[in-house]
């Protein structure tokens, strides 16, 4: 037997925010948060238009700034006091995946305060969370994680360089505004990361045992879109078309519907939160340095993983072999512009044996313990990626 519940109601299109006026009218709330990051809200008009849909319906607001990329459990122990102190019973979630995942967390610890010290003692176990988070409503400016629809976060703890992932259903954001021309502003290396991001979750979920033919044709044709649209979002960023199909496959790629019966492979995200947590580098960019090396290592050591990348090739890629395939992953990449080396990132300056060794305890504390093998040779096979 097989349970999937889509909890989100989606607002596509152009001045779709507009629409949020008919949802809040005559709503429960008595006084909202607009969470954001630290700028790029200004710029893209999404805060000006959910200023004037909250005023319209008479609804209170403060609003409380600065989720960094990555978000940092501390600043989300701020923000915590922050809502509680006013008395907030709703979260506008302005901005990307960061700013989403934030305002799960921040909407759980809202009603289970009581239970946690941190919201990082939350992230490493969150059994004691209870009682219903406040309801969140995600207005998303970045196309990539599709946190907008599920409900999982990913923390860093900048304190001990840890990152790690906690989840909790009832944190899914009830309404996720989706206007493809928010995205407009958004820079070509923060595009290109959300893409790949969007790239990984698919391949992460097909990347399983067992995969189920309908959810299998489900991935790959999300994948033939993004592969599609990559590189005119990238020359074009003001070509809504293309904005809105990459919007619409990055939030389709994590709602739940990619990985229906089927098992899933997050090992390569396993290693690139170890990544970030130690680099700070940007999620998407990490995921595209580490997945070629991954498909490499583990498919020489396991010949149904070998399998299933090649019929990922014939079925995708147009390519044949294993090595044709790699090499098509290895050139999406570089035609979006991100890394394959490390060297290539401004944030790591070396990576040595220290570092190495560093990332395979984080990833093995985090990640699958029957992985440690295959973490091990990837991790020490990207230190060579010079």
């Amino acid at each position: 037997m097989e349970s999937l519940k889509l909890n989100t109601k989606y607002l596509f299109g152009k001045n779709a925010i507009f629409e949020l006026e008919k949802e809040l009218s005559n709503s429960k709330y008595k006084k909202a948060l607009i969470l954001t990051g630290s700028s790029s809200y200004k710029t893209n008009g999404s805060f000006d238009d959910l200023t004037k849909v909250i005023n319209k319906v008479n609804l209170p607001y403060i609003h409380f700034l600065g989720i960094e990329p990555n978000p940092r459990s501390r600043t989300i122990d701020k923000c915590v006091d922050f809502v509680i102190e006013n008395k907030v019973d709703l979260i506008f979630a302005l901005g990307g995946g960061s700013v989403v995942d934030a305002s799960k967390v921040i909407a759980t610890l809202a009603t289970n305060k009581n239970y946690y010290e941190s919201s990082w003692d939350y992230v490493l176990d969150s059994s004691l969370a209870k009682n219903k988070p406040i309801d969140i409503i995600s207005i998303i400016t970045l196309a990539g994680t599709g946190s907008e629809n599920n409900g999982t976060s990913v923390i860093t703890n900048s304190e001990k360089w840890e990152k790690k992932s906690v989840y909790n259903a009832l944190a899914t954001p009830i309404i996720s505004v989706q206007d493809p021309s928010y995205t407009f502003t958004v820079d070509a290396w923060q595009t290109a990361s959300g893409i790949f991001d969007c790239f990984s979750h698919l391949l992460e979920q097909y990347f399983g045992k067992s995969t189920f033919d309908w959810t299998r044709e489900y991935i790959f044709a999300n994948l033939r879109v993004l592969i599609n649209y990559a590189k005119m979002v990238i020359l074009r960023p003001l070509h809504f078309e293309a904005r809105a199909n990459v919007f619409w496959t990055t939030t389709m790629a994590l709602n739940g519907l990619g990985s229906f019966k089927c098992e899933s492979d997050w090992s390569v995200h396993t290693i690139e939160h170890a990544i970030s947590g130690l680099w700070d580098v940007t999620h998407g960019a990490g995921l595209a340095f580490v997945t070629p090396t991954y498909l490499e290592i583990r498919s020489q050591n396991e010949q149904w993983f070998k399998d299933k990348v090649i019929q990922l090739g014939r079925n995708v890629f147009k390519t044949q072999t294993l090595e044709s395939t790699i090499k098509f992953i290895v050139d999406f990449i570089k035609s979006i512009n991100l890394p394959t080396r490390w060297s290539e990132f401004g944030n790591i300056a070396k990576f040595d044996e220290k570092d190495a060794s560093y990332l395979l305890n984080h990833s093995c504390r985090f990640g699958e313990p029957s992985m440690k093998e295959t973490y091990q040779k990837v991790i020490w096979a990207l230190m060579e990626k010079k």
